[in-house]
């Protein structure tokens, strides 16, 4: 089986490495996911309750912090091309399930229930997170037809 060599990074004209240029999708998926994270951590925080200034804050907070990491973890996991698939697969695993995690202690419910739960979902993104790297990837095995 043949293996081909990496290929050379491109260059612009001034001879700096070309950086990849972030899309509108890559932009506006994680302001969306953040500002509807924002407002679900806010909403649980009230109890029912009118809206005030604490309720508000936290979902701001909350929100910019999700798009942020989102962002982040986004913009490193697309510069890692084929590689470090376990890495990031376990990054975004631990980012959902710190996620889920916190979002279940606002709601005043056990802190090992919080903490199983966001586990659960954190596998669970693990396992999938790997699966779509690695049928994505170098390293899958090619389909064969006879």
């Amino acid at each position: 089986m043949a293996h081909a060599a990496p290929a050379p990074a491109r260059s612009t004209s001034a001879g700096r490495p070309a950086t990849p240029s972030v899309t509108t999708i890559a932009k506006a998926l994680p302001v969306v996911t953040g500002a509807l994270y924002g407002f679900w951590a806010a909403n649980i925080q009230r109890f029912g309750h009118g809206v005030t200034g604490g309720n508000i804050a936290l979902g701001f907070i909350s929100g910019i912090i999700v798009a942020a990491l989102c962002f982040g973890i986004h913009q490193w996991c697309s510069r890692q091309g084929s590689r470090h698939i376990g890495a990031r697969a376990m990054v975004w695993g631990a980012f959902a399930g710190i996620a889920v995690g916190f979002l279940h202690s606002l709601a005043n419910g056990a802190i090992l229930w919080s903490v199983v739960l966001g586990a659960v979902v954190g596998g669970a993104t693990f396992v999938a997170v790997y699966y779509r790297y690695y049928s994505s990837s170098e390293y899958a095995p090619e389909h064969v037809t006879s």
